[in-house]
Parts: C-alpha cells; structure tokens; sequence
C-alpha cells in the first residue's frame, strides 16, 4: 500500500508541474503544449539539460535565431515558479 501512495504523490507532483509549465507557456504567448507524454519523453531526452532548453531545440530550433536559450529557460521557470506557489497556496 505504501508504494501505491508514493506513486500518487509522485504522479500528483508531476501532473501539477506540468499544469504549471502548461500555464507559463500560454502566459508567455508560446503555442506550446505538453501532455504527459510529451513532457515524459522530453524529461528522458534532456540529460542534463534543462526541459524548457531541450524542446528548444529540438522542437523549435528557430527561436534560438532571436533568443537565447538561457532567457526562454528562465521566463518560462519565472511563471512556472510563481504559477507553481498560486497552486500550492
């Protein structure tokens, strides 16, 4: 039983994150959406890149012509957090 209910917080927290990444992207004005597939396979892929980095460019290597990569990662984490804090509140 205690196993089954580490596995809930843990998907809890993972689905409350990506609600929140979900809700910075509309902020920001990006016309990105993850589901939780999406936003598994991009976890496994980033290695030791940050999540936000590696769907840059992956998926949207176009942005990197007139942004930094560094600058997305952290205002996408700047409302991530802050959306993250609302929820939790």
């Amino acid at each position: 039983m205690q196993h089954r209910t580490r596995d809930s917080h843990h998907d809890h927290a993972l689905e409350s994150e990506l609600a929140a990444y979900n809700l910075a992207f509309s902020e920001l004005g990006l016309r990105w959406h993850w589901d939780p597939e999406t936003y598994d396979q991009i976890r496994r892929a980033a290695g030791d890149r940050h999540c936000v980095q590696a769907y840059v460019e992956e998926q949207c290597p176009h942005l990197l012509q007139a942004y930094d990569s560094r600058f997305l990662v952290e205002a996408v984490e700047s409302v991530r957090a802050r959306r993250s804090n609302a929820a939790t509140a």
